[in-house]
């Protein structure tokens, strides 16, 4: 039986014929000598592709970008969404690629497709903390559930001191939200205790402050926020609500009457979206810029930013964008003809029917406070009634809508009308002052005293340091007696 050969055994070296051999005495022993070193260095080499191998960084296939969305009209739109998914489709395991691409989408308001992009760019840079970031914005805004862990994730990668206190803001402010108030309070107050001058932090302290019903610490540290121009009017508004409940009835009124007077707060500096404004394009951008001077108070920009835009584009939201600014501008004669046009332009906005019956009566209800029983005014209140009543033909739950269709109705002398509409946007937004006020006063004034001690109750309920309930329940006390 044939022995198996041995390791050794296994590589033969085939003699070369005898011929050779003669002519070349020492030519076996050289052959067999580079034969073994090609086999030798044949065998490294394959190795080292084998260590290579098996030490590689392990790599997923690639992932395949979101296709661009659908039924894009803006050309501008259309081009930098291709230009950035094409660096993507060059650049499959670049975050940076990726990253830049779902701010891009962002930009567009995209959200979804912008969510997986982050996604990705955070699976191929764990280090980045911008894109775990990006996704809890975004789950903030749909689904608020899942937003910490993005925002926890971003916080624990983050080493730069300015971005870092941004996003642990935006972490406390959504804990604040969810009223967990141990956690949130810790977060404001190592920033605060950090930077003093950070008004961000200290607006949140006084809000938990408020929540705790400690009012002497949230009178201070409301007082250091309102010097911040992002936090002016809820500051002051919270302020208001604490003299009042105080009993100190003119720092209340003070407060008040500052909290009407100041245009609404914008929201704070953001690392991630203020940077992704700027890649808003197109129509986006142009919404962009004009919502930024909205959000700052500059609506005479705004409104001439619209005008110029209606040249352009002459639809109803347009008209209804520079109606409204000139609205705030009380500008009434300039603001009612872009809304008549808006409506007109499209019949079946809701917009459009909301805005013009919200200017028509916001006029005719300041015209009333100076002159009651005003021709002009009841002229005014009459247009609106038609127009707010479209506004909840096409949304039936517009309960704002049915406010100033009743309350017209009401200041015109029909209270017995008003109700129904008072009614029903209540049943809308039961929650709501406004609407319960406006109902509870109605139903005294048409003989309804239960139901409008119901109403009243509610009213008071949801907003204290309104003396208005508490007057009109004792008005029903006294005429009940």
């Amino acid at each position: 039986m044939t022995p198996h050969p041995q390791s050794d055994e296994i590589i033969l070296i085939p003699k070369p014929p005898p011929a050779a051999r003669e002519a070349r005495p020492n030519g076996s022993r050289r052959g067999r000598s580079w034969v073994l070193l090609a086999v030798a260095l044949a065998t490294l080499a394959g190795g080292a592709v084998c260590v290579w191998w098996w030490l590689r960084p392990p790599t997923a296939a690639p992932v395949i970008p979101p296709p661009i969305p659908p039924n894009i009209q803006d050309p501008e739109i259309l081009q930098v969404i291709e230009e950035t998914r094409q660096d993507v489709i060059d650049h499959p395991r670049s975050a940076d690629a990726w990253g830049r691409l779902g701010m891009v989408l962002l930009a567009q308001l995209f959200d979804i497709d912008a969510d997986h992009c982050f996604a990705e760019a955070a699976r191929l840079d764990p280090s980045d903390a911008r894109w775990p970031y990006g996704r809890g914005l975004l789950a903030l805004k749909r689904n608020p559930d899942n937003a910490l862990p993005f925002l926890r994730q971003a916080i624990a990668v983050e080493s730069r001191p300015g971005t870092l206190s941004d996003y642990s803001m935006q972490l406390a402010e959504a804990l604040l939200e969810r009223r967990e108030l141990d956690e949130a309070e810790q977060l404001f107050g190592q920033e605060y205790e950090r930077d003093p001058s950070n008004l961000r932090a200290a607006f949140g302290l006084g809000l938990i402050a408020v929540a705790r019903d400690d009012d002497r610490a949230a009178e201070k540290f409301l007082t250091v926020a309102r010097a911040s121009p992002f936090a002016r009017k809820k500051a002051t508004a919270e302020l208001a609500t604490l003299a009042r409940a105080r009993g100190d009835k003119a720092a209340a009124t003070s407060f008040e009457k500052e909290t009407v007077a100041l245009p609404d707060d914008p929201p704070w500096p953001d690392p991630l979206l203020d940077l992704v404004f700027q890649l808003s394009v197109g129509q986006r951008g142009w919404e962009r810029d004009v919502g930024m001077m909205e959000r700052d108070g500059h609506y005479a920009e705004a409104a001439q930013k619209y005008l110029e835009h209606i040249k352009k584009a002459p639809t109803s939201q347009t008209y209804v964008g520079a109606g409204i600014n000139l609205a705030r501008l009380r500008e009434y004669d300039r603001a009612i003809p872009l809304l008549r046009e808006a409506v007109r332009l499209d019949a079946d906005s809701v917009q459009a029917q909301y805005t013009l019956a919200l200017v028509l009566f916001s006029r005719a209800e300041r015209e009333w406070q100076q002159s009651p029983g005003a021709d002009d005014a009841k002229e005014w209140f009459r247009e609106a009634i038609p127009h707010a009543r479209r506004a909840t033909e096409l949304k039936p739950d517009h309960a704002r809508a049915y406010l100033f269709w009743g309350l017209a109705l009401k200041y015109l002398g029909d209270p017995v009308a008003a109700l129904a509409p008072l009614r029903k946007g209540v049943e809308c937004r039961p929650e709501e002052f406004d609407l319960q006020f406006a109902l509870g006063e109605t139903l005294l004034e048409t003989g309804h005293d239960r139901e409008a001690e119901t109403a009243l109750k509610d009213a008071q309920r949801q907003n204290p340091n309104d003396p208005r309930p508490a007057q009109d329940l004792e008005r029903l006390r006294a005429k009940t007696k």
